[in-house]
């Protein structure tokens, strides 16, 4: 028999205990490697997540400027405008908001959903329906079957469901408000102010739902830097508030998707996505007005709806529409 040094086999149990040790070293460090990936991993998939329900938004909204478009076509290039008095548009404006606390409470979204509006007609000059919701312009795609009620909502909203009624054809608008998540271009004034074909492929027709769209008080002079006004050129975070509450929540919203003319969807960071910095969400201010930012900021459709329903309207005085006052851009709600 072959007798082995005791030397040798201390020397063996030395190696194995050393190799035992690095063997539990590495475990540690790759479950600590482990650890430190996941964290950093899980706001990773989640960030990946919500730009990926971003996505869905943008095309459920480019879909929507699909139909329109396709609506266009077969009504004389006019984008969808549901029936109202047109003169009610002039004096003393149509009543679109709900804000609470006024007769606006009429037009909710989903008030008199049963019933269809009309406009004045030769017969009956003074006729017509003054009380109008936006929403009723979207209701006429599914109403024709041009899209379903499911892509009027975005994933990334966090309280938007879809309207829970199967048989649209009996009605002319959306149950409620958290039905829909998208503004659609104020249609109600003379023809040059209507969404329709044709128009600067600049100019914005529907977007991610405002900010405006209960009666929320948004001061853009008190948002900025040091509580100085909001200007274009701050960063986007201090336009948050601004933004639209689809993507972050009302106050904190990331941004939002633009449908333009041509029919392409641009997500903005900040608001001022219209034509020559106009805010989409707000209603450009009268020649007289003493804020020096008449487009970027403007005043919210809650400020001034009763006096400026539609887009350009009086913004020279007058309602001397031009070419630069009938590009303003009010996405509501």
């Amino acid at each position: 028999m072959v007798r082995v040094p005791s030397s040798t086999v201390s020397e063996e149990r030395e190696k194995m205990l050393s190799r035992r040790a690095l063997a539990i070293t590495d475990l540690l460090a790759v479950a600590a490697i482990l650890v430190i990936v996941t964290a950093l991993g899980v706001p990773t998939l989640e960030r990946a997540r919500e730009l990926s329900k971003r996505m869905v938004c943008a095309v459920n909204l480019k879909a929507l400027g699909g139909a329109s478009a396709v609506y266009a076509d077969a009504h004389k290039g006019e984008w969808m405008t549901p029936p109202y008095r047109r003169e009610s548009a002039r004096s003393p404006g149509i009543e679109y908001l709900c804000d609470g606390n006024n007769s606006y409470d009429t037009v909710c979204v989903g008030f008199e959903r049963h019933r269809p509006s009309y406009s004045e007609t030769f017969a009956d000059p003074f006729g017509g329906t003054p009380a109008v919701t936006t929403t009723r312009a979207f209701w006429m795609l599914v109403r024709s079957e041009s899209v379903s009620v499911k892509q009027f909502v975005c994933p990334s909203s966090l309280n938007d469901v879809s309207d829970p009624m199967p048989q649209v054809d009996l009605y002319y608008d959306f149950a409620e408000y958290r039905n829909i998540s998208y503004g659609y271009r104020v249609p109600f004034g003379p023809p040059d102010t209507q969404p329709r074909s044709g128009a600067d492929n600049g100019l914005v027709f529907a977007a991610d739902k405002g900010p405006f769209y209960r009666d929320v008080i948004l001061d853009p002079y008190t948002l900025g830097p040091g509580y100085s006004p909001l200007q274009e050129s701050h960063a986007p975070h201090y336009w948050s508030p601004m933004n639209s509450p689809n993507h972050g929540g009302q106050g904190n919203g990331e941004g939002q998707n633009a449908l333009h003319a041509d029919g392409h969807v641009v997500f903005y960071r900040k608001p001022i996505a219209g034509i020559d910095g106009d805010n989409i969400y707000t209603l450009m201010l009268d020649q007289w007005g003493n804020n020096p930012f008449g487009r970027t900021h403007g005043d919210s459709p809650h400020d001034s709806a009763a006096t400026n329903p539609f887009p350009g309207k009086e913004a020279f005085g007058n309602e001397n529409l031009t070419s630069y006052s009938t590009t303003d851009s009010l996405i509501y709600p």
